[in-house]
């Protein structure tokens, strides 16, 4: 029986049936027989042989079957090794190769995403792949040529009739805006010039609806243009100047009719406009101040609430708080034009009242009214407050938002910096408050314990939301703290105590005193340098 197995596995090795003769010998006796051990050898070398010619055919996993069976019957023979070692190197070069091609074939699927479809078609031809995903992308790529010309003729189309409506909802609607596609980029950018030319005619002949539809179409598609997004600010200060003149604010209007009137030069609407709702805050102002706004104010409520942007003043309050703008902090008034607002479990202030400030190096000539612990040889800087706008001026250049400047217009969230170690960030916690705020970065003053300096114009607002100058958490409502008449006053729906004595509503905070509103309490100190 053994001898007829070892002719079986023989001839099997003869005709080439290798997997047939290699189950055969499996068997113990053949292995322990001499004839079956050299059968095993001639066995081995067939198996190796046959592994080359698979590796030679690119037939990877074949050839390590072959190589992985030699070696079973042969052990690791240097013929048997050889073979390991060249379908090794063999797979990592495929792995190295089907890597590369998958990244041909992502890069041309990426660009043919963006329109660029050429440059795709490209990339697949030299990526020299044939197989079934190269040929899905490039079906793919053709369907996606024949929609973006199909798509671009017919923009085009309705760019000559000045039809803005429909390029917008072609973009839209075919997803092409984000194309890098020449034809595209060029079709967006027409686009876009003519968008903000119909915008700014529309609000230069005060057809504020239309040039509000059509900047809500367009925005997404020139989202990041710099005019657009001037536009869209513009747009917002119109809505807002509207809703104070309707809630019987106009003087929170003005400022910002002046600021649409710097972005929309040629509108000349704005001017008349602008000065009706001056003229309508000044009467209300007279109103307030007349025996009418004095019985109001008597039967008035004592409380006011900030919600977001908006202060909701009556007639009575802008009575209380309306003054003549930097009079009261000349030499005859008691309240010094700088002092110190020391607050427990919130923080120190450094609080101005002057129109018109110099921040600098303590140690400059100039006499900064903000002294910098700073190099003496860096600029020293004027921001004055000129109606509702701030202005940084200076001789020498500085920077602002990175930017070097000596003359700017100052706007929420601006980072002004006299030298790269000496940093400040301007801030209006509350668009309908014209006082500013400075935060101190890289730069400190001689008092450690101050890092924030209000510019104070008519009020301050101290408050447990983000849209007061000072952040009270221990605060429910909005205290609200002005100047009138050379003294310095509070409207709070809380009892005012001075020294833990209860205080009228007429009564001044006065200055070195414990003062006490609910659940704060501060200090206000005057700054003699």
């Amino acid at each position: 029986m053994l001898i007829l197995r070892l002719k079986q596995a023989e001839t099997a090795v003869a005709d080439g049936r290798l997997d047939e003769a290699f189950e055969i010998v499996q068997s113990e006796q053949i292995r322990q027989h001499r004839r079956g051990q050299k059968l095993i050898g001639r066995l081995a070398r067939a198996f190796a042989k046959r592994g080359q010619e698979n590796l030679e055919a690119e037939r990877i996993q074949l050839a390590l079957g072959d190589c992985n069976k030699a070696e079973k019957l042969a052990g690791n023979t240097e013929e048997v090794a050889r073979l390991r070692s060249a379908i090794c190197s063999e797979m990592e070069q495929r792995r190295i190769r089907d890597q590369h091609r998958s990244f041909k074939v992502n890069q041309a699927r990426r660009n043919i995403q963006d329109g660029r479809i050429s440059v795709g078609r490209a990339i697949l031809d030299e990526a020299e792949d044939s197989d079934s995903q190269a040929g899905i992308i490039l079906q793919q790529a053709n369907v996606a040529r024949l929609e973006l010309n199909e798509a671009i003729a017919k923009a085009e189309q309705a760019l000559k009739r000045n039809d803005l409506d429909s390029v917008i909802e072609i973009i839209v609607q075919t997803g092409i805006g984000k194309n890098k596609n020449d034809k595209v980029v060029e079709l967006v950018a027409r686009l876009k010039s003519l968008a903000i030319e119909q915008i700014r005619e529309n609000l230069n002949t005060g057809r504020i609806d239309r040039a509000q539809s059509l900047w809500q179409k367009v925005s997404p598609i020139a989202n990041g243009t710099l005019e657009i997004s001037e536009l869209g600010t513009a747009l917002n200060h119109c809505r807002r100047a509207a809703e104070y003149v309707a809630a019987g604010r106009p003087r929170e209007a003005v400022s910002l009719l002046r600021k649409v009137k710097v972005i929309c030069p040629a509108a000349k609407w704005l001017g008349t406009v602008t000065e009706q709702t001056r003229q309508a805050a000044e009467l209300l102002d007279e109103l307030a101040a007349s025996p009418l706004g004095l019985d109001i104010s008597s039967g008035a409520a004592d409380e006011k609430e900030t919600v977001g942007e908006k202060i909701n003043y009556s007639p009575a309050d802008n009575k209380l708080i309306q003054h003549e703008r930097g009079h009261e902090a000349g030499a005859g008034s008691s309240l010094p034009a700088k002092f110190v607002m020391q607050m427990d479990g919130v923080g120190s202030f450094l609080i101005l009242r002057e129109g018109r400030i110099t921040v600098g190096p303590i140690s400059s000539s100039a006499r900064p009214t903000i002294g910098l612990m700073a190099d003496p040889n860096l600029p020293v800087a004027t921001i004055e407050r000129v109606e509702d706008d701030y202005f940084i001026r200076s001789s020498r250049p500085i920077r602002v938002n990175d930017v070097t400047t000596t003359d700017k217009l100052l706007i929420d969230g601006d980072r002004i910096a006299l030298s790269p170690r000496c940093r400040m960030k301007f801030h209006i916690p509350n668009p309908a408050s014209t006082t500013a705020m400075l935060i101190l970065s890289g730069a400190r003053l001689g008092r450690a314990d101050v890092r924030h300096i209000i510019l104070m114009d008519r009020d301050i607002l101290i408050g447990p939301s983000g849209s007061n100058h000072i952040l009270a958490e221990a605060l429910d409502k909005t205290v609200t703290i002005y100047a009138q008449n050379g003294r310095l006053l509070c409207k709070a729906a809380q009892k005012v105590l001075v020294d833990d004595k209860p205080a009228g509503p007429a009564a001044s905070l006065a200055i070195d005193k414990q003062i006490r509103i609910g659940q704060i309490s501060f200090v206000l100190t005057k700054v003699t340098a």
